[in-house]
């Protein structure tokens, strides 16, 4: 039998075929996981948590929590009354309720309530390295990205201008 090179190329496509689901098709079972004192594992979708968690780069790992654990800074998983799930950093914590933040946004969604809690994040995986989430350094980092939080939309904006500039006068030079 002879096969072309496009039949054959197909063949191998389906062999190496990768699917993808939606995250909110995992979560029931990242949940029971969860509720079994078991942790699970997701790759980062969206960009809501950027700069320190980047979609499709990075893997987090989720683990029981308490609401009487959770302190600012914390990345957490929430269930929203909507039923959406959203992974984001605690930004504040009442007696009863908390409100948290993505790191690539400004406004703050609460307030937030125990029985929505689901998980926190207590280890990131990133381009094969582990990251503890109690790590001093992360911590620090968390902490000042907090307060910088009023002034996210301007580092960003600053950081896409310097970047478009070195792109055009560096990456450009080594092309010539």
């Amino acid at each position: 039998m002879i096969i072309s090179e496009t039949e054959r190329d197909n063949q191998e496509n389906k062999v190496n075929k990768v699917n993808r689901i939606k995250s909110e098709a995992l979560f029931p079972v990242i949940i029971e996981l969860i509720k079994n004192n078991q942790r699970a594992r997701l790759t980062v979708t969206g960009n809501s948590m950027s700069p320190f968690l980047k979609e499709g780069r990075d893997t987090v790992e989720f683990s029981a929590v308490d609401f009487s654990q959770i302190r600012r800074g914390d990345i957490v998983l929430i269930k929203r009354k909507c039923g959406y799930y959203v992974m984001h950093r605690v930004y504040k914590k009442a007696k009863d309720s908390f409100y948290m933040v993505g790191d690539a946004q400004q406004w703050i969604e609460g307030p937030l309530y125990p029985e929505q809690l689901i998980a926190i994040v207590t280890k990131v995986w990133r381009k094969g390295r582990e990251i503890d989430c109690n790590n001093v350094i992360w911590k620090l980092l968390s902490h000042i990205w907090l307060i910088l939080r009023r002034f996210r939309y301007l580092i960003f904006g600053v950081y896409a201008r310097v970047k478009r500039v070195h792109n055009k006068f560096f990456r450009g030079a080594y092309l010539q």
